[in-house]
């Protein structure tokens, strides 16, 4: 079902000034920033490897990851899970007795499908899975 670990999300106040150290300090290079209608936020990804670093930049005021941004002054907000088929992934995990917030999946960045689980069935640690486009 899991086939990697496809991004980190990191919640940030502004897009291109959190780019700068990953560009700037370690080289990395980057995507175009994105804007994601369905969460209202722009993101970037940085690869690394055979995984992504995701910067999400919240745009609306009264969404919950501005609150979050509030509450945390940004950083770490879950890990995304990479799988081939999403739709049989929710309905393995919901077998198991795993809360998801996202019975169905919904449109994320570059085409994906994307579900998230409750943050308090890992910990505290929200997960998402992510279907890539094909």
């Amino acid at each position: 079902m899991i086939s990697k670990i496809n991004h980190i999300a990191i919640i940030v106040k502004n897009i291109e000034e959190a780019l700068i150290p990953y560009q700037r300090a370690l080289g990395l290079d980057s995507t175009e920033i994105e804007l994601v209608e369905e969460f209202n936020v722009r993101v970037v990804f940085i690869p690394v490897g055979d995984t992504q670093i995701e910067l999400v930049e919240p745009l609306e005021e009264n969404q919950p990851l501005n609150e979050f941004l509030k509450k945390t002054g940004g950083g770490l907000h879950h890990i995304a899970l990479e799988v081939g088929e999403i739709e049989g992934a929710i309905k393995e995990l919901e077998k198991e007795g795993i809360n998801m917030d996202d019975r169905v999946p919904r449109p994320g960045a570059h085409n994906t499908k994307v579900a998230f689980a409750n943050e308090k069935e890992f910990n505290g640690v929200i997960m998402e899975l992510v279907q890539p486009s094909k």
